[in-house]
């Protein structure tokens, strides 16, 4: 009898992203099982193509001669690496995010799978150090990423070219271009596969007896993990403040869900949060939890993955990717701090993990809990109409309470001719908690040393050659002591020298405007010269322990100072820190998102959080323009339900999330008249599905083609067209259908993103 394959193209596009049937040959028939990545050959291409095998059969589809069907070529993992609930959740994203199951498959399995075999791996050293730091010194390399990769290199002496690639963001070209020039040396290393050991006995420590709030929260949980079932969802928001013992509710939770044989997935939204949660599971679990996030090299997420898959470990912990972890027999779902815009991605498979994860819930029959002390209006939206149950937890698990929130007004610090980045009253406080050796953490959300550079004289600013957007000016590490001569592209990393004086009108005075992180640390210094400093920012996390290593220093009391963007603000519980502050309120606010106020108000109300959590009393300052601001008021008093109130209104009123949703379909071109083109053919065609189907459009809104606020990133021209609903079905269909049949052009790239995070 002949068995057959039914397989999805890996690099299949939507025009033939079907289900394609394929014989098992009888040498293949032990290996070639459901959710095994095979090679298949395909219409007229000379070598066979990657396919992921989801379903075997002995008939064929009514259509199709025996004759015709080819046989699998080869199976090329070792094992099935997509399990069943996978492969239901591709065809689910494939209805939601506009991809195609393989796009869908890919995106959830590590691309570690199939190239980590052998433990040998190129690596690479720097060729002389000394010459290389001589090299950055000189300004003579134009490209971030080669930097990065020097950088890195000083500080870990060797590391693989997968590591490097991964930690820097380079391409495989830049590390070639550095060995041309004899900056680089390659060599074989030993790549072992052993993973990384976490130290139980470092961090056992006394288990908490629960307070009230938590027991009541406890209680409620497992209740519904005792009736919890397949094809209904059981979602809680864990609603408490900052401090309350959220963490502590979802350890005992999973301890309940695990003694009854399930598995536990937690999810955190920062890679630099993950260390501080594996710390916690290990205390209380051992080696039962793995973890898995982006910066993990290849060998050990691939050694993760088979030992999830294979049921070793029952407890994953990690950033967005984790969750799509091949856990099977889910029996609780955590979403830590889900309010954090790091859970949507904005690359390739636009997902969202807090939906996938709600997928999870249903088919697994899993409890879902949501947690924030700040959550989102649309998540706190869905407690008021019934489809999630709010757990309310008011108080700190410290007798000490909330700390005393203080608004520095800085109209009033600037006339009276304080135009640096700190207030009077935030510089003695800086003091005060020097003096009794507590420690601080200093909130300002733009990372490098200044915002930009212009000229006084005539408004000349520096801008990217490649897009549309200022440069912002980076200290270089090894030359600390002099000023930025260097500018810094934030999407595409070119680096661009500060000119002697303005191209435009000859002006010798070039000024810097915004401060970024970088200034704020060297202001510091100059104030505290005594202070211990450490900064935290995507400049300062490069390498793949850098989260870890900053953050272990500081919670061992070694900087008794630790300056930061938004990455700094969420989930840390440090006891010795004492205050916080936010340097600049106003650079939240107002950016031009709809969703600027909960964004404001989220990150205000999370860097006052981290004040106060041990057996002092803490103190929060926040320093704004805009002291009446209702945003500013409302997270000094951290009074979320007065600020949801508010803007909830604003939010029905506009037709924004929730009572509405947004598909951005977005066309990128290296010439500008090609995207426009795309742009209004897409237009054309939505309208035109509108005429003819009227009635399921009624509340339907298109805006005409235009181009993006940033309209050029990296030589390539974007053009967008909005289109609004009520429906997200309803949005969905209305613009897949007109992307599917447009005539595509190779010259314009083409995405379309549901709910965006970013309009920019």
């Amino acid at each position: 009898m002949n068995r057959y394959g039914i397989v999805y193209l890996s690099r299949a596009n939507r025009s033939f992203d079907r289900a394609w049937t394929y014989r098992i040959p009888p040498e293949l028939q032990d290996t070639a099982l459901p959710g095994s990545i095979v090679a298949v050959p395909f219409g007229k291409r000379k070598k066979p193509i990657h396919a992921f095998l989801t379903e075997l059969t002995n008939t064929l589809p009514k259509h199709v001669k025996d004759s015709d069907v080819k046989p699998i070529a080869s199976v090329l993992s070792s094992r099935p690496q997509v399990t069943e609930e996978q492969i239901i959740l591709a065809f689910e994203l494939k209805r939601r995010c506009y991809c195609t199951i393989g796009e869908a498959l890919n995106t959830m399995i590590p691309p570690a799978v199939l190239a980590v075999g052998d433990r040998e791996e190129l690596a690479a050293r720097l060729a002389d150090p000394e010459e290389a730091i001589e090299l950055l010194d000189a300004g003579r390399l134009r490209s971030m990423k080669q930097i990065r990769v020097i950088e890195l290199l000083l500080e870990h002496e060797s590391a693989s070219l997968s590591e490097i690639r991964q930690a820097t963001g380079s391409s495989q070209s830049v590390l070639r271009t550095l060995r041309q020039r004899g900056v680089l040396t390659f060599f074989k290393k030993a790549s072992p596969r052993e993973l990384e050991a976490w130290s139980e006995d470092k961090f056992i420590s006394e288990i908490p007896t629960p307070k009230q709030d938590q027991q009541a929260a406890l209680d409620s949980i497992a209740r519904a993990t005792e009736k919890a079932e397949k094809g209904t969802l059981l979602e809680f928001l864990l609603f408490g403040v900052t401090g309350s013992g959220k963490t502590e509710v979802y350890l005992r939770a999973a301890e309940n869900v695990l003694s009854r044989g399930k598995t536990v997935l937690i999810l955190v939204p920062e890679i630099a949060l993950t260390p501080q949660m594996m710390q916690r599971l290990v205390t209380r679990f051992g080696h039962r939890a793995a973890i898995l996030h982006s910066r993990l090299t290849p060998t050990v997420r691939y050694e993760t993955w088979q030992r999830i898959l294979t049921g070793s470990v029952p407890i994953v912990v990690g950033a967005r990717s984790a969750v799509f972890a091949p856990l099977r027999n889910l029996g609780l779902i955590v979403v830590d701090e889900e309010q954090e815009s790091s859970y949507k991605s904005e690359t390739m498979l636009r997902y969202y993990a807090c939906d996938v994860a709600r997928m999870r819930a249903i088919l697994n029959g899993a409890v879902l809990v949501m947690g924030s002390a700040t959550p989102q209006v649309a998540t706190f939206w869905r407690t008021e109409t019934g489809k999630s149950t709010l757990l309310r937890m008011p108080h700190r698990i410290t007798h000490q309470g909330l700390p005393n929130v203080e608004i520095v007004d800085m109209r009033r610090e600037y006339a009276k001719g304080n135009v640096t980045l700190f207030s009077e009253p935030l510089r003695i406080a800086l003091q005060e908690m020097l003096d009794r050796r507590e420690q601080a953490i200093l909130l300002l959300n733009r990372r490098g040393y200044s915002r930009t550079v212009i000229c006084p004289a005539c408004g000349w600013q520096m801008r990217c050659s490649r897009c549309d957007i200022p440069l912002a000016t980076h200290r270089n590490p090894f030359r600390s002591n002099r000023l930025p001569r260097h500018m810094v592209c934030h999407l595409c990393d070119l680096l661009t020298p500060v000119p002697e004086k303005c191209p435009v009108c000859g002006h010798e005075e070039l000024m810097a405007a915004g401060a970024g992180t970088q200034q704020v640390e060297d202001a510091l210094s100059a104030l505290f010269p005594e202070a211990r400093l450490l900064r935290m920012d995507q400049d300062s996390t490069r390498g793949r322990f850098s989260h870890r290593e900053i953050l272990e220093t500081f919670e061992r009391r070694e900087a008794d100072i630790l300056v930061g963007t938004q990455m700094i603000a969420k989930g840390h519980d440090f006891p010795n820190v004492t205050l916080s502050a936010v340097l600049s309120a106003d650079q939240l606010l107002g950016t031009g998102e709809f969703r600027s106020s909960e964004q404001a108000f989220q990150l205000m109300t999370q860097a006052a959080g981290r004040s106060g959590r041990g057996l002092k009393k803490g103190r929060v300052m926040i320093q704004t323009m805009q002291p009446d601001h209702f945003v500013v008021r409302t997270a000094a008093k951290q009074d979320y339900e007065t600020f949801y109130r508010e803007e909830i209104v604003f939010r029905k009123r506009m037709g924004y999330l929730p009572f509405g949703h947004t598909a951005e379909a977005m066309f990128k071109s290296f010439d500008d008249l090609e995207a426009e083109k795309a742009a209004r053919v897409f237009y054309q065609h939505v309208l035109a599905l509108i005429r003819r189907y009227g009635g399921s459009f009624v509340s339907t809104e298109v805006s005409e083609p235009a181009p993006a606020p940033i309209a050029k990133i990296r030589h390539r021209y974007r053009f967008r067209v909005m289109v609004s609903d009520p429906s997200l079905e309803t949005l969905s269909r209305l613009v897949f259908h007109a992307a599917d049949s447009m005539k595509r052009s190779d010259n314009v790239s083409f995405t379309i993103d549901i709910d965006s995070w970013s309009s920019l």
